[in-house]
């Protein structure tokens, strides 16, 4: 997949959020880098002040590879609802792509599409 066919599904995917009408703002910045690497961030406000904040770094130059990954959903108090991401832990986790739950919890989780956060925060909304 090329880098453009990505960030194009990417923005697709959160538009879904503002196309149920969940959103009360969309804040996405795209870095382009050389070597076909992109840094995205994204801050996603929701109807009831809650929040939803996307980093992602990609790297395209041989295959599409996320290197590194944030997706963080928080209530309007910023109190954690989810996080899914593939950071480093000290002491080490038994697994690299994790999430964290609202109740303290990290339990392994596969790499999530962006259209999988979407319906799991449309769910909370």
């Amino acid at each position: 997949m090329l880098l453009c066919n990505y960030l194009q599904l990417f923005r697709r995917g959160i538009e879904r959020l503002e196309n149920y009408g969940y959103t009360e703002s969309i804040n996405i910045k795209e870095e382009i880098r050389p070597n076909k690497q992109a840094i995205i961030k994204a801050k996603i406000v929701l109807v009831d002040s809650s929040v939803l904040h996307i980093k992602e770094y990609i790297d395209a130059k041989h295959k599409m590879e996320k290197v590194s990954y944030a997706y963080q959903y928080q209530d309007r108090n910023g109190k954690l609802i989810f996080r899914y991401d593939n950071a480093v832990h000290r002491p080490a986790l038994r697994f690299r792509e994790h999430k964290h739950t609202k109740d303290g919890l990290i339990i392994e989780a596969s790499l999530p599409d962006i259209s999988d956060i979407v319906d799991e925060v449309a769910g909370y909304v």
